[in-house]
């Protein structure tokens, strides 16, 4: 690890402005980087190995931590991450959260995100990997706890689709808690095709929706090559890609409830999933 031994106090310095235009999409896509947030966050990403770049400490953390964090990047792995301390003005720039802890790791995109792939063009899809589709999930907080309910109940790989909100989302980012580190994350170009080609390889999809046509999750013969599919929060999964799928689906919850959200209803179907062997 280097360590950048003078403290920057300098709101206007191009590694803080830089760390603090993260919060846009558009900066995280021009420097192919995103934050991770907290003490929690920083070792999940060195448990995964994740291609860490910059460690930014406040002062007041550095003071009480440096030591500690400076010997988890004794690694050679990190050689060349850069550790930076910055003033409370200039941490207060960066984050985005109401009560930082001190500590933002900025980390490249991670391999596993790639953009826009064919299933047929990845290998593990005709093996039996376990796997959830998100279609159209546009909230950066559902998006990122289905992604840790995902990796909670045994799930390889999470689909989405190509108007999913962003994987590196600061809220996507804190609500995976970790989760994004280790779960692989596919977006595919056509939900449509995508459903087809499954089909083609011999997996059903399973759509969760309310419409007539839906079965009890219980009563569905759940197995372990479904694929799981969850739909916008406002307007579901549209009709086209609802006929395409092997089946639709729906929790029984009591008669007074009018429905779960997405992520909440994600996690119920993932856990009943985890119990197919």
């Amino acid at each position: 690890m280097k360590v950048t031994r003078d403290t920057i106090t300098s709101r206007k310095n191009p590694l803080v402005m830089m760390a603090a235009s993260l919060s846009e999409k558009k900066y995280r896509d021009e420097h192919a980087l995103f934050a991770a947030p907290g003490y929690k966050l920083c070792c999940e990403a060195l448990a995964a190995g994740a291609p860490i770049a910059h460690v930014l400490l406040s002062e007041e953390y550095a003071a009480h931590h440096l030591a500690e964090i400076e010997e988890k990047f004794s690694d050679e792995r990190y050689a060349d991450t850069v550790l930076t301390i910055v003033s409370r003005g200039c941490f207060e720039k960066i984050t985005t959260e109401k009560a930082p802890e001190g500590i933002i790791l900025l980390i490249k995109y991670l391999d596993i995100s790639k953009k826009y792939i064919k299933i047929k063009d990845v290998g593990f899809f005709d093996s039996g990997k376990r796997v959830v589709f998100l279609h159209s999930v546009r909230d950066p907080g559902n998006l990122g706890t289905v992604i840790r309910s995902a990796g909670a109940f045994g799930i390889d790989c999470v689909l989405l689709s190509e108007d999913c909100a962003d994987l590196y989302h600061p809220r996507a980012v804190r609500a995976a808690m970790g989760a994004i580190f280790r779960v692989p994350t596919l977006r595919v170009s056509d939900t449509l095709e995508t459903v087809r080609e499954l089909s083609q390889m011999g997996r059903r999809t399973l759509a969760a929706e309310l419409r007539p046509r839906a079965l009890p999750i219980h009563a569905v013969g759940l197995r372990a090559d479904d694929v799981i599919m969850i739909g916008n929060e406002g307007h579901g999964i549209p009709e086209e890609i609802s006929a395409a799928c092997s089946a639709s689906v729906y929790i029984p919850i009591a008669p007074s409830a009018e429905s779960l959200n997405a992520a909440a209803a994600a996690s119920v179907l993932l856990w009943e999933h985890s119990k197919v062997k």
